[in-house]
């Protein structure tokens, strides 16, 4: 960030508190306490009512206020996607409270801006699972990757590339990725027509017609080596929406319903755990508490439910019952010969 950058973020940061001290702020710019007096002193000489106390830090002089704000178009877009994923997370007042703040920013970003974001929102959608945000995969992963925390002390995504697929999807550009499947250590190279951003088991997937596999591909995000638009389009029309894909059979042939009872006093140990494997909905039963999923990976789900032994009943997904009969017979040739 350069110095006028870090000034300006400087102002609105201390327009959004009403206290900070330097030592905060060095830390939220990374730069150093000396760094951040010369920039306090730079607003002071702009003309900036800014007060400080001794021990308590910098405050501006109550009643200034700076005009208006611009946003640009990869914030307000940001924002975009962040409705998207607190839609399933908060409860109608608060979203329709977040709606109208964002509808706030709308008017005040250009009309080029406008059309863009109208466009992209239909290619976003977020599946609602219940949990967006994978706590115990936090708190297992902060530790192996702490200098990937961001500055509000959570866990950073793994996903990427998010603001090139943006810029993609809009102009309807063919992307070159390098992917790394889920069931292949190897990486391949695709040439792909992206159609929208998919968000599901705490990831960002990009749907995309894959040229080298002939058929509508879900890529995830953080499985993206390299990703690099290429200065030939396609016809927006040649290819499904969205939401025809995701309304459409064949765009959910990679994913697997299934049913599953779990007695009443495992069901308490599930957890956060569930929401791995594609966790919908719940629902008390005369044996337990049958849990709906809608699952992409049917192999690694019968992995997991193997801990619970006799306390399940597989109700539909014929996936997971095949893997689970084999998995148990492999388990008892190991501890029988």
């Amino acid at each position: 960030m350069n110095r006028f950058d870090r000034v300006t973020s400087l102002l609105l940061l201390l327009q959004t508190r009403s206290v900070v001290t330097a030592r905060f702020l060095s830390e939220h710019f990374d730069v150093s306490e000396r760094t951040i007096y010369r920039d306090i002193r730079t607003l002071e000489n702009a003309g900036v009512p800014i007060g400080a106390e001794a021990g308590v830090g910098y405050f501006i002089e109550q009643g200034y206020r700076l005009p208006p704000v611009s946003f640009t178009l990869d914030e307000a877009a940001s924002l975009l996607l962040g409705e998207k994923l607190l839609v399933s997370s908060l409860d109608n007042d608060s979203l329709k409270d977040f709606k109208l703040a964002l509808n706030k920013i709308r008017s005040v970003i250009d009309n080029a801006d406008k059309d863009f974001l109208n466009a992209f929102d239909g290619d976003i959608e977020v599946f609602p699972t219940g949990s967006q945000f994978p706590m115990d995969e936090i708190q297992k992963t902060s530790e192996q990757n702490k200098e990937e925390v961001n500055q509000g002390g959570m866990l950073a995504s793994s996903d990427k590339w998010l603001r090139e697929c943006r810029t993609v999807l809009i102009r309807r550009q063919v992307v070159a990725i390098d992917y790394m499947a889920l069931n292949s250590d190897q990486i391949t190279l695709r040439n792909i027509e992206p159609i929208g951003l998919f968000y599901y088991n705490w990831h960002w997937h990009l749907i995309a017609w894959c040229r080298l596999r002939q058929g509508y591909r879900d890529f995830r995000l953080d499985r993206v080596s390299a990703f690099q638009p290429q200065s030939e389009q396609f016809a927006k029309h040649s290819r499904l929406t969205l939401q025809e894909y995701l309304n459409e059979k064949p765009g959910r042939d990679e994913l697997e319903e299934v049913e599953i009872i779990f007695s009443s006093d495992i069901a308490r140990f599930v957890g956060e755990q569930r929401y791995m494997f594609g966790f919908i909905s719940e629902e008390r039963h005369e044996r337990g508490v049958l849990m709906r999923f809608l699952t992409p990976v049917p192999e690694y789900m019968a992995r997991w439910l193997l801990q619970y032994t006799h306390d399940i009943e597989v109700i539909s997904g014929e996936s997971i019952k095949s893997a689970l009969k084999d998995f148990s017979a492999q388990l008892y040739k190991h501890w029988h010969s």
